[in-house]
């Protein structure tokens, strides 16, 4: 809430406000390089897990962007394969429906998203899955889109009998096999949120690392 009052400006405050901003930017760079697990456990997570499960996701990543701008790493996920990527997978900042979302700032409720052109499979094939549904919401901190968040509904190739290669079309799929449901604009919504809190909670802890103070 903004001061409820008249307030004549202070120069010295001034100057330590660019100090503590510039310290922040610090902070966020050398963490998104050496130790981003640190910057989204805890709180941030805490809340990412809320809004997938609220959404009824499979499953949901945090995603921070290189101090470059040209990869997007996933840092956090809740799902089972969590170890064989987090932190690892690199995905062009320009590419996929996550690159889109990063790079327009605009977020994303897609549906047979193992079809769509624009999605990048790599992951996919790499994890064995085909994303069905995904939600895509930007990530903003200390004032720039510095990653996004998705969610997921997904199709395990190994549980469905029959689908032997990566389908291109529904009609691919075994006989009787109906694939997972599509995500609302309400699981966006919630989504969008939590993005919203997660920036802030992302600015607070920064804050807390840069004047050397327990968050």
């Amino acid at each position: 809430m903004a001061c409820p009052f008249p307030l004549l400006p202070d120069p010295d405050l001034d100057r330590l406000a660019e100090r503590l901003q510039e310290r922040r930017e610090r902070l966020w760079s050398r963490a998104v390089a050496e130790e981003a697990k640190a910057l989204v456990e805890g709180a941030p997570a805490a809340v990412v897990r809320g809004a997938l499960e609220a959404a009824g996701a499979d499953e949901g990543s945090i995603w921070l962007v290189s101090d470059d701008g040209g990869t997007l790493t996933p840092v956090w996920n809740n799902g089972p394969d969590a170890a064989r990527f987090v932190g690892q997978f690199r995905l062009p900042s320009d590419q996929g429906i996550t690159g889109w979302v990063f790079r327009s700032g605009l977020a994303a409720c897609e549906s047979e998203v193992c079809f769509h052109q624009r999605q990048h499979r790599e992951l996919d094939r790499q994890l064995g899955v085909l994303t069905w549904a995904m939600l895509a919401a930007p990530l903003r901190v200390l004032g720039e889109t510095r990653g996004v968040l998705t969610g997921v509904r997904l199709i395990r190739a190994a549980a469905v009998p029959g689908l032997e290669n990566e389908p291109r079309s529904t009609a691919e799929f075994p006989p009787g096999y109906t694939p997972p449901p599509s995500f609302q604009v309400s699981d966006l919504a919630r989504l969008e949120s939590a993005a919203q809190a997660v920036g802030k909670l992302l600015e607070q802890r920064l804050t807390a690392w840069a004047l050397g103070l327990e968050d």
